[in-house]
């Protein structure tokens, strides 16, 4: 209470300030005029740009024109309004970045066809009221850009109409919204609105249940561009239309909502949702941090440990031959991080590593990312050594450097979040050049999906007992947050290897009482190379019998595993790995496919590793070798098992290592000569 009442003093006071002295009316909520010349000259000049000059240089604006003019149906919020308020900005920011008169043309055509959406969102609160979480705010947005963007090509009635609508189906809903994640019990129920066409795209979508959504949308992705475009829709309408009690209003609900990232990201900058929800999350954050910062109205840049944001996109790539932007995708995570970001914290603290990754590890210079450069900045690599990263999230990924024939192994520990699989010491395995084991790509998110069981820890490369995995949701209310949850629980770095090992017992234990422990061990022989994994399952009663998979990646038609009596292979075109196993009874082989659709199926086949015999205690060692191609695979692996230890030769005739394994409780120890 006492927070929300000094936000709104310093709203009064400092808005009024805004409003009222004439040097800042003419200030930009996205750049300064006179920023123009030297964006323009970056865009027409600067090589790190060509992508984003050939992304809108590939614009078919004659195509573009005839979707506005005579396809677009205005009830249609899930493709329609967002490629028209996305392509808006796109060409209200290449106007600014070129002068093109055509492009500012095709940019107010842009916002007059938003102006015919009678609804800017899909979702309506006790039935009537919409309220946005991405197509409303989204909308906001691009007409606050155009807006600025346009400047005095936008005469004062068509900026006044533009506003004011803007208010009240874009800057009103994004209130709406907000206000009921920050208060939940005051929601008079949310739910989709049935003149919308969204239910023909996602027709599985009917049954969601959204009772709890303004609580479980409070700490996720679904507030951050709602909260964003809140603040700075209300920044324009301010400037152009005067402060009002419904801006001080806007601003005061949108600073606070902006102001709670500071806790749902980790102390160290990692964010929980992966690196793509990461991206859109964090470039809304800055966007509404820049306006406010831009208009003296708040400074909010210290919401978030910048340097250890960058390190977590650092730590997140696993750069491929074929794919350099490739990332660890764990859960829904897709595709890697835009430049925009980057570049803007390499703008605001001078450091030299998040201008390298904008440059050369962003998927993309995306049309927002030339406002936030600064070529003063130098790039600097990281340091390319073999190493651990432990977020606070308590993913793991040990990695030998950042170039694609570097070895990288990720584990996906840690507590449940949105967005999450059941995928708990699940691994992801990239080597030469290649994604040997990988995490296969963005399941469905509706739960009457076939696809639905992508999500379920039988479709990761982890452990199953008795075929069964850990707990998860039901996909009633969505992909939100499980009970599952895992602890790493030793790591370390030594010469030669690194290693840690996750406890996943209370993922389990929620559908499996019987199970009293389930740890994995890693251990990373960088030199070889090879990975060692060490799964051991005890349990209170009943004996089980347990499986390990490893899903290989055919999502490009070029991929295969295949199963045989001693081991398994996983190939792609320029790398392979092979796996052996050993466990306290025999190991047999196969490779499979998931039971879902076949044209999904295909992409993602696995092998599978089994134990004959159930056991009270089972403790399986996996070990998998990487080569650059089948000509070089010449390695050997050499195992045995004594009493209650198991030994591994693993090596060729130029470099070798001894590992004993020593089956001594939940966590065996191991050695290493």
């Amino acid at each position: 209470m006492i927070r929300t009442l000094l936000l709104a003093l310093v709203l009064t006071v400092t808005l009024s300030s805004f409003v009222t002295h004439g040097e800042e009316m003419s200030r930009g909520i996205f750049f300064d005029e006179k920023e123009i010349p030297r964006l323009r000259e970056i865009y027409a000049n600067d090589p790190i740009f060509a992508d984003l000059r050939e992304q809108l240089a590939d614009v078919d604006r004659e195509a573009e024109r005839q979707f506005l003019r005579s396809e677009v149906r205005y009830n249609d919020h899930l493709y329609d309004i967002p490629r028209v308020g996305n392509l808006g900005m796109q060409m209200g920011l290449l106007y600014i970045y070129t002068g093109d008169t055509d492009a500012a043309d095709l940019a107010r055509e842009c916002v007059e066809t938003l102006m015919k959406f009678p609804k800017w969102d899909y979702f309506l609160e006790g039935g009537t009221k919409v309220f946005g979480l991405q197509r409303a705010p989204n909308s906001a947005l691009a007409v606050a850009l155009v807006t600025e963007a346009l400047g005095d090509l936008l005469g004062g009635s068509d900026r006044e109409r533009w506003l004011k609508t803007m208010g009240e189906r874009g800057t009103e809903p994004c209130f709406v919204s907000t206000y009921g994640m920050r208060y939940p019990d005051r929601v008079k129920g949310w739910g989709f609105d049935p003149s919308s066409t969204y239910f023909e795209h996602r027709p599985y979508d009917r049954t969601l249940d959204l009772s709890r959504w303004p609580i479980i949308l409070n700490t996720i992705n679904l507030k951050a561009i709602p909260a964003s475009a809140l603040v700075i829709s209300a920044l324009v309408y301010q400037k152009y239309l005067g402060e009002t009690e419904e801006t001080r209003r806007w601003l005061e609900q949108g600073i606070y909502s902006v102001s709670t990232f500071k806790a749902i990201y980790g102390r160290d900058g990692s964010y929980n949702e992966g690196v793509s929800y990461a991206n859109y999350t964090t470039l809304h954050l800055i966007q509404a941090i820049d306006a406010l910062r831009r208009t003296g109205v708040a400074d909010l840049s210290d919401l978030l440990n910048w340097p250890g944001y960058i390190r977590y996109l650092l730590e997140m790539t696993i750069p491929t031959e074929e794919d350099p932007h490739a990332i660890v995708n764990f859960s829904d995570a897709g595709t890697g991080s835009q430049a925009s970001v980057p570049f803007w914290i390499a703008r605001e603290t001078r450091d030299g590593l998040p201008q390298w990754f904008g440059q050369t590890l962003a998927r993309e210079r995306d049309h927002w990312s030339l406002l936030y450069y600064d070529p003063s900045v130098l790039p600097e690599p990281p340091v390319e050594r073999a190493h651990i990263w432990h977020s606070d999230l308590d993913w793991i990924v040990g990695r030998t450097g950042f170039s694609p024939d570097d070895l990288v192994v990720a584990m996906r520990s840690g507590p449940p979040f949105n967005h999450e699989h059941a995928d708990r010491n699940s691994i992801i395995v990239k080597a030469f050049g290649e994604k040997l084991v990988a995490d296969p790509y963005r399941p469905p998110y509706s739960y009457k999906d076939p696809s639905w069981k992508m999500r379920l820890t039988i479709g990761h490369s982890a452990l199953l007992i008795d075929g069964a995995g850990h707990q998860y949701v039901d996909g009633t209310e969505g992909t939100n947050s499980s009970q599952a949850g895992a602890t790493i629980v030793r790591s370390g770095e030594r010469r030669g290897y690194l290693f840690w090992t996750s406890d996943a017992t209370p993922a389990y234990k929620l559908v499996i009482p019987d199970v009293k422990s389930v740890t994995r061990t890693v251990v990373m022989l960088y030199d070889l190379p090879a990975i060692v994994l060490i799964d051991k399952v005890v349990k209170i009663a009943q004996p089980s019998k347990i499986q390990a998979r490893f899903f290989g990646d055919n999502s490009d038609g070029n991929g295969r595993v295949v199963a045989e009596e001693s081991g398994f292979t996983i190939v792609r075109p320029t790398a392979l790995l092979a796996g052996y196993g050993i466990a306290n009874s025999n190991v047999a082989y196969a490779s499979s496919q998931l039971p879902i659709p076949p044209e999904r199926a295909r992409e993602h086949p696995f092998a599978e590793m089994s134990t004959a015999s159930p056991e009270m205690e089972s403790c399986m060692v996996t070990v998998l070798m990487p080569f650059k191609d089948q000509a070089s695979g010449t390695g050997t692996v050499q195992m045995k098992k004594e009493a209650d230890e198991y030994h591994a030769h693993i090596g060729d005739a130029v470099r070798s290592v001894n590992l004993r394994v020593i089956d001594s409780g939940p966590i065996p120890a191991f050695e290493i000569r």
